[in-house]
């Protein structure tokens, strides 16, 4: 009876159609450079545990948008393309893919958007990233 029920849920997770579980079907989305203020900019003094201060590393090494502001403005230029979902628009400011071929080679879900449209939101966004400050 396990089995089975492994069975189903793997049928129902599957990242690359964007099933992702029921825990995530309303869920929303942060950037990496999101959490990495929102971890910086606590109200509270930060615990000092293994947990809080790897994620802390991780999101330090991975952001890629330096102030509040830059990953505001890609995530407002990524929510001009409606196709997009919040996880597609997290994965992509997140990963930062330099053309439209490589970013649906890491977000299969990209298919459903035209390549010239997904590119030129590509090359914005690089240049938003070139010219953060």
């Amino acid at each position: 009876m396990s089995s089975r029920v492994r069975r189903t849920l793997t049928e129902e997770e599957d990242a690359s159609a964007l099933k992702l579980g029921a825990e995530f079907n309303n869920a929303g989305c942060l950037l990496i450079s999101e959490v990495k203020y929102l971890l910086e900019n606590r109200d509270k003094e930060p615990p000092d545990t293994p947990v809080y201060n790897k994620t802390l590393d991780y999101v330090k090494t991975f952001a890629k948008f330096n102030t509040t502001d830059s990953a505001s403005a890609v995530r407002e230029t990524l929510r001009r393309e409606p196709a997009l979902t919040q996880f597609e628009t997290a994965q992509i400011a997140n990963l930062c893919p330099a053309t439209a071929e490589e970013a649906k080679s890491i977000v299969p879900s990209l298919v459903k958007i035209d390549d010239d449209r997904l590119q030129a939101l590509l090359d914005e966004i690089q240049t938003m990233r070139k010219f953060q400050s």
